[in-house]
């Protein structure tokens, strides 16, 4: 039997990281994509981050934790679950807010030392769903083009910075605050910056928003999908999705994957009817801080 050794993952262990995460049909897009545009090291800048993993005599990893520059901790660890937290917790140099892995793998995450004693703001299971591009099914109203998808304009950021406010209260229960508020408007500032949002109009108004919330070269997450509660029930989120996905399928990407909460079932099926299949379980948890 190979020796398996726990130790924090530096630059010499990237190929072998990413040939792990590769191989698991159950490893979630975000890890790939930090790892792919961060280092693994933590200096605070966006996609850094503190990886753990195990490592067996020949180079090979089968396990890994990672806890990156905004305080989210990524989990897939098929195995040495314990060690790999215990190392992770005195490696890290910031505090953990939220930890997101298959649901299999949260609730004996939750028992360790590194969270166990914390206060649990929200706990939200959900099923991570996938789409090949060449499957979607673009909406109707969209075709048709009684409904229309585009970047927004820089007049429309503040009331999207409004409606992302309200997706995070209404989503993960971060309740309206005006510091709350400002983050929202800045993370949709920052993602109109970097082209990587879009609306779905009509009569080029507004209905409905969702973004690239992470990118690999051939596959993207969309998420922070949101209709104000007096448009909903007319597939505008659908609309917003689908146009930006078309755009994504013309430079070059060819899958896509986001995340349904459990809790929503007509947010499932919604997805369902643009292509999107249920992959495999996946459960966010946040804390207070401590």
């Amino acid at each position: 039997m190979a020796e398996v050794t726990v130790r924090v993952l530096r630059e010499t262990h990237r190929a072998a990281l990413s040939r792990f995460l590769d191989s698991r049909a159950d490893s979630h897009f975000f890890l790939r994509a930090n790892l792919a545009r961060g280092r693994l090291e933590d200096e605070g800048k966006r996609h850094d981050g503190t990886w753990v993993g195990t490592v067996r005599d020949d180079g090979t990893i089968t396990s890994v934790a990672a806890l990156f520059w905004n305080g989210v901790c990524l989990l897939q660890m098929p195995a040495h679950a314990e060690e790999i937290l215990d190392m992770l917790a005195g490696a890290a140099p910031r505090e953990l807010i939220e930890l997101c892995a298959p649901t299999s793998q949260v609730d004996g995450a939750l028992l360790h030392g590194l969270v166990r004693d914390r206060p649990l703001q929200s706990r939200h299971d959900a099923t991570v769903m996938t789409l090949s591009l060449d499957r979607l099914a673009v909406p109707q109203a969209l075709a048709a083009k009684s409904v229309d998808c585009r970047p927004p304009m820089g007049e429309e950021l503040a009331l999207l910075g409004e409606w992302h406010a309200a997706f995070n209260d209404e989503v993960f229960g971060d309740a309206r605050s005006p510091e709350g508020d400002l983050r929202a408007r800045q993370w949709v500032r920052a993602m109109h910056d970097e082209r990587r949002d879009g609306v779905a109009t009509v009569d080029d108004k507004p209905v409905a928003y969702c973004a690239i919330t992470g990118r690999l070269d051939d596959e993207i997450n969309i998420g922070a999908v949101f209709t104000p509660a007096d448009l909903r029930g007319r597939h505008y989120a659908q609309c917003a999705i689908a146009g930006l996905l078309q755009d994504a399928a013309r430079d070059g990407v060819s899958r896509a994957c986001l995340t349904a909460i459990s809790a929503n079932p007509a947010a499932q099926r919604a997805y369902a009817a643009l292509g999107f299949e249920p992959a495999f379980g996946w459960t966010i948890t946040r804390f207070f801080p401590g």
